[in-house]
């Protein structure tokens, strides 16, 4: 994945939804066919783009607060990012 597929993949993700971002195992293992060791350098520049966008980030199996109410990150699901408001 280029740098530019990266950014389109994650401005469209912040268009869907720009409170609560949901990056799931189908989309990057499946969708994007990208490889395990591709997938976690996804998630790292992810976790950096959004941390500086003021976003706190959940990873699978974390606990986190929205909308008033406790949820956990999934087993499908790599990442949450929430925007702090």
């Amino acid at each position: 994945m280029t740098m530019q597929e990266f950014n389109d993949y994650l401005d469209d993700k912040i268009q869907q939804n720009e409170n609560l971002i949901k990056i799931t195992f189908y989309e990057l293992r499946i969708k994007l066919n990208l490889s395990e060791e591709e997938t976690n350098q996804v998630l790292e520049w992810t976790k950096n783009k959004f941390e500086k966008m003021n976003y706190k980030i959940y990873f699978t199996g974390e606990e986190y607060k929205y909308q008033n109410s406790i949820k956990q990150v999934q087993s499908n699901e790599l990442m949450i990012a929430i925007k702090n408001v």
